[in-house]
């Protein structure tokens, strides 16, 4: 096996690569420092952004004005009332007061009391109304007509976005507030808002419970229709038997009836009760509606806990959909999820609500049907003991017939009187802490505050932005990065050269240079590094004896050319006898770059046109370097590359020369690299800085580890000295060279 400096050589592909190491703080600062300038545009760029829509926004004033929420506040003065109405927690109730507080109707309520489509500080940088299907036109804002769906939605919607109704943690209070550039607008939105909605409690309230009272009124007419029926008849009675013709002993008989006529009044109250909440559920908004039992006399057998956490869920749900859509948009995926529980949420509450009003149809119907199955029973009972029994009995029958009543009566009275208790009582559950008063500060942030959240966030999104730019990034730019990806030595770093340039210039001043580079400069950082590539080689523990080597690279335009014919000439510096062949007959570079004479070369002596001594050509200034170009294009260089002519001149060149370099074609454009690489030593890889991507490397690994050919390392040609990964890392050599010309 060969070996490079320190490392054993390798055959290509069969040792893998340390693996993929931490991101380090290094590594941060390394990618901050390479594109710092993206880093600085993006920052200041928020920054300005920041600091422009706060001078468009201009100063904002926050009014703010707290309310209590008791729901319980009256118990006291409703204990033992049992009202129909069904009682709701703290949570739900606030939970609810908060989507009234924000409704429509309230809100366009505020918005029509204020004429907010005449105030100009209410609009804002609003003063138009985008054009919709239908509208080509846009619709001024200002001065226009609230009775316009458009229009409506375009109020509200700024009107919303600038309302914050929260809940004090751990309280029962509600703190409602609007921003706005004028002071005195925030402060009557906020106090308007909360007018209207203690209005709207009071009224809402106040109507549900008149509703069920006009409908008890109107049951107490039939029972009291019911109460002097049997009254007559008990009075009718006693005229034709006497008060003194009674007697106050009750008979086994009398005992059954009184049974019968209780059960009977029994199942009477109930079903008035179960028609009763019935008729209520049904009068009663579809968010009033809940699943807690009415009294223990109705009898209710549903739970609170369902509705109502469903509701509470709900309004969770769209607390934090509120809170999230004016920020993201939309299509948001949290936005996206919360509006499709909200939604199935609504589906499940309304399913509920059925739920509840059709338990309560149920319940009257058994309800009603109880009650004729206990007057029918009655009216049997007592049709045969009419029959039977005396006067006597008949006038105990109609007494007990007429105190059921009569209690049934009182009773149902009661409950209207109550329930016109409890709708005052409803009402008086919301109180005032404390009005809006008008601000005399600005609550916005300032414009230093703003430029500093926008440098803030700027230079979170540029690191953001430079760290996926450089995960994105597959070229190899770092040494170490290609030693973990091949397993292979770093031969030498060569920094970037502007040789073209300086041709030219001596071109134009009618001097002629002649390669390779290292001659023209041998002070620069390039030769410097070309030197270290000569060391690598000559110090290699096995190349000692190796002395035919070939170069080449995964793609055109690596360097490989200039550092085959720059280590040539290095070799020969030392004293060495060295032979360069350029063996790429497709794109030869050898020809021009040395300005040799002719063009006879290798393509000549493996067709035998030529012999070896004709196509050798001396170097002008190197004596010990000689030259073979590839002479002409053949139509076929791989079948001449491999053919026994071939390898009898790469043996024939490793008896006459120390050192025999081989430039070969790129390893990934045609297979001319491995036959060559086939009759040398060892293959060194030239990798460009930028250039060459990670899958380039993978696959020439994969080329040269299924034909077996042996690595000494690779050569990082055209380094930017530069870039942050080698800071410091060439510039030694250049500063004392610099010094010791001045």
């Amino acid at each position: 096996m060969q070996q490079s400096i320190n490392t054993t050589g390798t055959t290509a592909g069969t040792t893998a690569g340390t693996g993929k190491q931490d991101f380090t703080l290094t590594d941060l600062w390394l990618v901050i420092r390479k594109r710092r300038w993206m880093l600085v545009l993006i920052a200041l760029g928020t920054m300005l952004f920041f600091v422009g829509r706060g001078m468009y926004r201009g100063k904002e004033y926050t009014a703010h004005s707290e309310i209590q929420i008791q729901p319980g506040a009256q118990a006291g003065l409703k204990q033992g009332t049992g009202s129909l109405m069904p009682n709701a927690t703290l949570d739900i109730t606030i939970e609810s007061d908060i989507r009234i507080l924000t409704s429509d109707t309230l809100l366009l309520k505020v918005a029509k009391k204020l004429k907010l489509q005449d105030d100009p500080d209410f609009l804002g940088y609003e003063p138009a109304l985008i054009p919709g299907v239908g509208h080509p036109k846009v619709s001024p804002l200002l001065h226009g007509n609230l009775d316009d769906v458009r229009m409506q939605i375009a109020v509200l919607g700024i009107l919303r976005s600038r309302l914050m109704v929260t809940r004090i943690p751990r309280t029962q209070m509600l703190t409602i507030a609007y921003r706005s550039p004028s002071p005195r607008l925030a402060t009557s939105v906020v106090n308007t808002l909360t007018s209207e909605f203690i209005e709207h409690n009071f009224i809402t309230h106040y109507g549900s419970t008149q509703h069920v009272s006009e409908w008890l009124s109107s049951q107490i007419d039939d029972l009291r229709t019911v109460v002097q029926s049997s009254q007559d008849k008990m009075v009718d009675l006693q005229k034709r038997l006497g008060i003194s013709a009674l007697d106050p002993n009750h008979s086994m008989i009398v005992e059954e009836i009184t049974g019968l006529q209780k059960n009977a009044a029994e199942t009477s109250a109930a079903r008035v009760l179960a028609e009763a909440r019935y008729h209520i559920l049904q009068s009663l908004p579809a968010d009033q509606i809940q699943d807690a039992p009415m009294t223990a006399e109705m009898g209710s057998a549903g739970t609170q806990s369902l509705l109502a956490g469903l509701r509470a869920q709900r309004a969770t749900a769209s607390a934090e959909l509120a809170r999230l859509q004016p920020v993201y948009g939309p299509n948001y995926p949290q936005v996206k999820q919360l509006t499709a529980q909200v939604q199935s949420l609504d589906k499940e509450i309304a399913k509920q609500q059925s739920r509840v009003v059709a338990q309560a149809r149920d319940a009257y119907n058994i309800a009603a049907s109880a009650e004729g199955k206990a007057r029918g029973a009655l009216v049997d009972r007592t049709n045969q003991l009419y029959g039977q029994r005396d006067d006597l009995v008949q006038f105990e029958l109609l007494s007990q017939e007429y105190e059921s009543n009569r209690k049934m009566y009182e009773s149902i009275l009661a409950r209207l009187r109550e329930a016109a208790v409890d709708s005052g009582l409803d009402a008086a559950d919301i109180s005032v802490v404390d009005l809006a008063k008008i601000p005399l500060t600005p609550s916005s942030t300032s414009l230093k505050s703003q430029a500093m959240m926008g440098l803030f966030f700027g230079c979170l999104a540029g690191l953001a932005l430079a760290l996926i730019m450089e995960r994105m990034d597959t070229r190899v730019r770092d040494a170490r990065q290609i030693q973990d990806l091949l397993g292979l030595p770093s031969m030498a770093v060569v920094p970037q050269t502007n040789w073209r340039e300086k041709t030219r210039e001596a071109e134009l001043a009618g001097q002629e240079q002649i390669g390779p580079e290292i001659l023209w400069d041998s002070r620069s950082a390039f030769a410097e590094a070309v030197r270290v590539f000569r060391t690598s080689i000559q110090l290699s523990g096995n190349t000692r004896q190796s002395r035919v080597i070939a170069l080449t690279s995964c793609q055109p335009g690596e360097g490989k050319s200039t550092l085959s014919t720059n280590l040539a000439a290095a070799l020969a510096q030392g004293g060495k006898r060295v032979i360069l062949v350029d063996t790429d007959m497709r794109r030869p570079s050898l020809l021009w770059r040395l300005k040799l004479a002719g063009k006879r070369g290798l393509s000549e002596y493996l067709t035998g046109n030529e012999t070896l001594e004709a196509v050798t050509q001396k170097h002008k200034t190197l004596p010990t370097l000689d030259l073979i170009s590839s002479g002409s294009n053949p139509p076929l260089p791989a079948d001449l590359l491999s053919s026994e002519t071939m390898k009898e001149l790469a043996a024939t060149l490793r008896e006459r020369y120390d050192y025999v370099l081989f430039d070969t074609p790129p390893i990934l454009s045609v297979t001319d690299p491995l036959i060559v690489s086939s009759l040398s030593d060892g293959l060194v890889m030239v990798i460009r800085q930028g250039i060459c991507t990670r899958a380039m490397l993978h696959r020439a690994s994969e080329v040269m580890r299924d034909v077996g050919i042996k690595l000494y390392g690779f050569v990082l040609n055209g380094v930017d000295a530069s870039l942050p990964e080698y800071y410091g890392y060439m510039g030694y050599y250049s500063y004392d060279y610099k010094n010791r010309e001045e």
